[in-house]
């Protein structure tokens, strides 16, 4: 009866149910107080790894605008960004294998997992294992005719003397110089975008309305992929076509270099100088479409280091019909100067004739790529693509190429998240 006495006081006060309901309560406010806790520590650990992933896979991106793997961009900065202790290898694939990006070589994707020992939680079991993943990669903005790839503190670009550049495109210098593309003297340049790793020096020298994009991203080399060339094919030894001449001239590997002061008719194919020079005097024609310049040297199948590929110079006066291929391996590309010739030892130089047609890209990876000067010409489809560039003449270059054509403007690249 004492029991049941005691029981009906205790269900008849008031304080006796508060203390009941404040008993059972307890436990429940602690696990809500955790659970909250560990949510707001979760969510934390999730966007720091969150981060840091976004980080490696911007870095992958960006290395391989430096024509580097994603592998060691992405590596090198979760080494310098480690904000966790990773379970397991993180997951760098270029391309991703799945996702929107899956098969785009100019993406990364990074998945990094960390085992994370939640505060309420982590007493009843080890931890949770947060999972994250960032995708980033290259876009294409902006049109390009002038590339400098030189990434020293060099000076990639120079605009100098009387110059008038009318591009019509863009022109992008990778030196991180202060700076990397100058305009100087009495240089008036239309170009636009105008961009560089480095800084850009506007003296006064670039039209208004130039889009100026300094301390920008490296843009990778667009003829990264093309082999080194192999010297093979028929020879044909210190060729030179005499002025007041006229011959026609096969592909094949012209030894010794090719020295032109007449009148030239190329059949379509590839040219290869091996050693020497490409020369075209100022009273020469040459004609050809399909064709290629290779300047190399053969000493490079034989290991050499140190030999020096051929070298071009055009000399102004002379009259230049000639149009790059617009299918297989050199589509676009009207010359190509070794990139295993040692850095500037020499440059490519044209001087330009109004009466003159180019169409295609110049390439010199190692070398100066000089301009002085190409007022007139017919060079609505001409990109150039040097270790430095220097404009010191009238030049009109513009990206207007035909349809359907193997010669087509260059395309920019930014890094950017995708997910």
């Amino acid at each position: 009866m004492v029991g049941v006495r005691f029981i009906n006081r205790l269900r008849d006060s008031r304080s006796g149910n508060v203390a009941v309901i404040t008993a059972m309560l307890v436990p429940v406010m602690i696990g809500a107080a955790g659970l909250a806790s560990d949510t707001a520590q979760w969510t934390l650990v999730r966007r720091s790894l969150q981060r840091q992933a976004d980080s490696a896979a911007l870095a992958g991106a960006y290395a391989l605008t430096q024509n580097k793997t994603a592998q060691s961009g992405a590596l090198a900065d979760l080494a310098k960004n480690s904000n966790f202790t990773l379970t397991g290898t993180p997951l760098i694939e270029n391309a991703p294998s799945v996702g929107p990006q899956a098969g785009n070589p100019l993406a990364v994707r990074v998945r990094l997992a960390s085992r994370s020992r939640l505060p309420f939680s982590g007493i009843f079991y080890g931890g949770v294992t947060v999972a994250v993943e960032a995708v980033a990669g290259l876009e294409r903005a902006g049109d390009y005719c002038i590339i400098s790839l030189d990434d020293s503190q060099a000076v990639g670009i120079t605009n100098s003397g009387n110059t008038t550049v009318d591009a019509r495109c863009g022109m992008h210098a990778n030196s991180t110089g202060e700076p990397a593309v100058s305009g100087q003297g009495s240089a008036t340049i239309f170009a636009s975008p105008v961009s560089a790793v480095g800084s850009i020096r506007d003296g006064g020298n670039f039209a208004t309305g130039t889009v100026f994009q300094p301390y920008n991203v490296s843009q990778r080399d667009p003829f990264a992929d093309l082999a080194d060339p192999s010297v093979s094919g028929t020879t044909y030894n210190n060729v030179r076509v005499q002025s007041n001449r006229s011959r026609s001239l096969q592909p094949g590997v012209y030894r010794g270099g090719l020295d032109i002061q007449g009148t030239a008719n190329l059949a379509d194919g590839v040219y290869i100088i091996d050693g020497g020079s490409l020369d075209i005097g100022s009273q020469a024609v040459v004609n050809g479409s399909n064709v290629t310049f290779i300047l190399t040297n053969s000493a490079y199948s034989s290991g050499s280091s140190t030999a020096v590929a051929a070298t071009a110079k055009v000399n102004g006066g002379a009259t230049l019909n000639i149009t790059a291929p617009d299918t297989g391996t050199y589509k676009g590309v009207l010359v190509y100067q070794d990139r295993r010739t040692p850095a500037m030892t020499d440059s490519v130089i044209i001087n330009g004739n109004s009466n003159s047609r180019l169409r295609g890209a110049i390439y010199v990876p190692k070398n100066e790529l000089r301009m002085n000067g190409t007022s007139g010409m017919d060079i609505d489809c001409l990109q150039m693509v040097g270790y430095r560039l220097v404009f010191t003449g009238n030049s009109q270059i513009r990206n207007i190429c035909p349809s359907g054509s193997g010669s087509s403007a260059i395309k920019g690249n930014v890094v950017r998240l995708m997910n």
